[in-house]
């Protein structure tokens, strides 16, 4: 009876880790498979973290009780090296240098809003300061307010001048295009735009909306830097729209009862369902854009999807990740649900180089902000 325990119990820890080990490689077909059909394998892809855990630990696992058969695990972590590549930043974390005259240093952040509905209109002053801080050539910022306005203390003009910039162009991306905020003040303005701040020339710019909704729209902007013109992509893919009983639920789903479990869990699935088709054709109408660039691009934004998904590997393909570079670790750069969730990106053309990276948490905001430097064009 022992001998027929061990045997089934044998099976069905192989067959777990060969589970594992499909799961992960699944991910690999994922860009060229229809978003309508097969938009539950981005699941996989939110799972990748814990899987190279559950693979470490297989691993030790099968070293200690069956050496043999640690083979399963090393053979999976060989064959899903391209995908723990896009994941995993595999260098020393380090302290961001000071930055030097032949460096372009590019910030991106989620600010949410600089949290101006709970300043009661106002932009968050701690975040202004820590925006300044970057000393950044260039900042890309989502989900972005100001006032049309221009005596507003939030019009585009000021609000430029506050970060210490030259130039600035925002999009827009509401149907509606622009709110009126109630109280205190009763000024009409735009929120959640994106927007791209520079202290180096503007030569065009423009702004591309494939629906009248949000999370539609997006901007490149062209910039003369020294001699070279570079291309700049500000992104804002579709988020999940989780409100705050959602993420109530996700942390405190073990104390739920089975009805309001089944409730809540359809609810939320039926959100990312309607993300990650959303964010499908997002992501094909930003590399159509992508590749039409006549000059070297550097993509930057809030993808609100995870390395490996649909989204980032369409997007990403043809382009270096800063991260995966220079980084160190998993980066996370949301500061909720998981610590492992990296959701913003500077992406980039093969033609310029990325000296050092830094994400910077924890931060003022429900994000945080990555930062990179390159080499200047010669």
């Amino acid at each position: 009876m022992a001998g027929f325990i061990r045997k089934v119990t044998k099976r069905f820890i192989v067959t777990s880790n060969v589970c594992v080990t499909v799961c992960m490689l699944l991910l690999y077909v994922l860009p060229y498979t229809s978003q309508g059909i097969s938009w539950f394998i981005n699941l996989l892809a939110l799972m990748f973290p814990f899987f190279l855990l559950i693979q470490a630990l297989f691993l030790v696992f099968w070293l200690i009780v069956k050496p043999k058969l640690a083979l399963i695990p090393v053979v999976s972590l060989l064959l899903c090296w391209g995908l723990i590549s896009n994941a995993v930043g595999m260098h020393f974390p380090g302290k961001l240098q000071a930055k030097t005259d032949s460096t372009l240093r590019i910030a991106t952040w989620n600010t949410h809003l600089f949290n101006f509905y709970e300043n009661n209109g106002k932009l968050d002053d701690d975040m202004m300061r820590t925006v300044r801080s970057f000393k950044a050539d260039v900042l890309s910022v989502q989900e972005f307010v100001f006032s049309l306005d221009s005596n507003s203390e939030i019009s585009l003009d000021k609000v430029k001048k506050k970060l210490g910039y030259k130039y600035v162009v925002a999009a827009n991306d509401r149907a509606f295009g622009v709110h009126t905020y109630p109280a205190p003040h009763k000024e009409r303005y735009h929120p959640f735009c994106v927007a791209l701040f520079s202290n180096y020339p503007i030569l065009s710019w423009e702004k591309v909306q494939s629906k009248k909704e949000y999370n539609q729209t997006f901007l490149r902007a062209d910039l003369k830097i020294g001699d070279d013109t570079i291309r700049f992509f500000n992104i804002h893919l579709q988020s999940m729209h989780f409100v705050n009983k959602d993420y109530d639920f996700i942390e405190n789903i073990d104390e739920q009862d089975a009805e309001t479990v089944n409730h809540n869990g359809r609810n939320i699935i039926r959100k990312m369902r309607t993300a990650y088709l959303f964010r499908a054709e997002q992501a094909k109408k930003v590399k159509e854009e992508i590749n039409k660039s006549p000059y070297p691009v550097i993509v930057c934004g809030d993808m609100n999807d995870v390395p490996n998904s649909y989204a980032y590997q369409k997007i990403r393909s043809g382009l270096k990740d800063v991260f995966t570079e220079k980084g160190a670790g998993i980066g996370p750069t949301f500061q909720f649900l998981s610590p492992t969730l990296r959701i913003d990106y500077i992406l980039h053309s093969k033609a310029i180089a990325v000296q050092q990276i830094k994400i910077v948490r924890p931060s003022p905001g429900d994000h945080n902000p990555v930062i990179a430097d390159f080499n200047l064009p010669e």
